[in-house]
């Protein structure tokens, strides 16, 4: 993969986004020049139009059967605007529920769209790690379970089984899980930012299990959620999960590897630093630490002017001097928080690179701090 994509040089954020494939570019390019009529007119041009939003929904559909290994046809995949849009609809479609049971640690625009629709709520807790509680489900009827498949802050992957083991019907969120590890367990409707998997910003997908009691809230033609599809940002969305996928395993391997060498260094090189999260039940690309006495705004700061981009706070808002809800809940430090995520083609170079400047950083930062 590298050979195919590679990272500007000391990135890891891919939960803010991670560079698209060459082919992804391509495909991108293609659909803006040739798909930009409505796709709803009868003319040769809106025909046109229509035929690549249809070819884009159909591959979305193989690939995501793929990676689920639940058989989806294409009219199951639906795509939104946004990721708050996506979570407000995959929840507004889905019937027959009176009340809904969601994870402290889903995120924040999740629990918007759960608030948005006025129904009773039951809040799951979490333990140290970042699992979520699921026993009081035995108790709840007609309920949705709102839990992500694995926890883009921490890493902590979920036990959707547990989830669904009394029969109520669950949304996972797959961000940053699509294309980088397996989604194991039952799920009625899965949600899922299109950028985790090297897609342009502006699409986000539901993907609906063909046994679920779910409809569209809205209109969706040609499966798009909302008014004007994004035709070529669909485009670019699956073909670029389409090209991940055959290296997908691979890729996911090398990470592991890499956080755990990542995670190994840090503890030998930097005193004072906490983990977040399960360090074996994770996906393979996430790293979360809290740094003590210092602030995690200026270590991304710092670390951001010797080279490196990282992030810190809640991976749900902008400002990353905000305390994280996902850490509150698991009753973690939150202070001088550092969230790491590895973009696909991330090398041994870069890791080995960065361990030195994160060291010298944190010590500069103690020190300007009178520690």
């Amino acid at each position: 993969m590298t050979a195919l994509i590679e990272p500007p040089a000391g990135y890891l954020d891919a939960v803010g986004g991670t560079p698209p494939w060459p082919q992804t570019v391509l495909a991108l390019s293609r659909a803006s020049e040739a798909a930009w009529a409505d796709p709803a007119r009868l003319h040769h041009l809106g025909r046109q139009a229509s035929l690549f939003l249809a070819t884009a929904r159909a591959s979305l559909a193989s690939s995501v059967s793929t990676a689920t290994r639940v058989d989806l046809s294409a009219d199951q995949v639906f795509w939104a605007p946004s990721m708050r849009q996506a979570n407000a609809w995959a929840l507004a479609g889905m019937r027959g529920m009176t009340q809904v049971a969601v994870s402290a640690i889903e995120s924040l625009v999740m629990h918007d769209a759960v608030a948005d629709l006025h129904l009773p709520t039951v809040t799951l807790p979490v333990d140290e790690l970042g699992h979520v509680d699921t026993g009081s489900l035995v108790n709840l009827s007609d309920a949705l379970v709102v839990v992500q498949a694995a926890n883009v802050e921490i890493g902590t992957v979920q036990d959707l089984h547990a989830a669904a083991a009394h029969g109520h019907p669950v949304i996972a969120d797959a961000s940053q899980v699509l294309g980088r590890a397996p989604i194991e367990g039952p799920w009625s409707a899965i949600v899922a930012d299109a950028r985790g998997w090297g897609a342009p910003p502006g699409v986000a997908i539901i993907a609906v299990h063909p046994g679920a009691k779910w409809s569209p809230p809205i209109a969706a033609e040609g499966g798009w959620l909302g008014p004007g599809p994004n035709i070529p940002a669909a485009v670019a969305a699956a073909t670029a999960l389409e090209n991940l996928l055959p290296h997908a395993a691979d890729e996911a391997l090398r990470h592991h590897r890499l956080i755990e060498d990542l995670r190994t260094r840090i503890a030998l090189e930097i005193p004072d630093v906490a983990f977040a999260g399960d360090p074996i039940a994770r996906l393979p690309h996430i790293l979360n630490c809290s740094v003590l006495y210092v602030s995690g705004e200026a270590l991304v700061s710092e670390l951001d002017r010797r080279g490196f981009a990282v992030a810190s706070g809640s991976a749900c808002v902008a400002d990353s001097d905000r305390a994280s809800h996902v850490l509150v809940a698991i009753g973690a430090f939150t202070g001088g928080n550092l969230r790491i995520s590895l973009p696909l083609g991330c090398s041994q170079q870069t890791i080995d690179g960065f361990v030195p400047v994160l060291s010298e950083a944190v010590q500069q930062l103690r020190t300007e701090a009178g520690r």
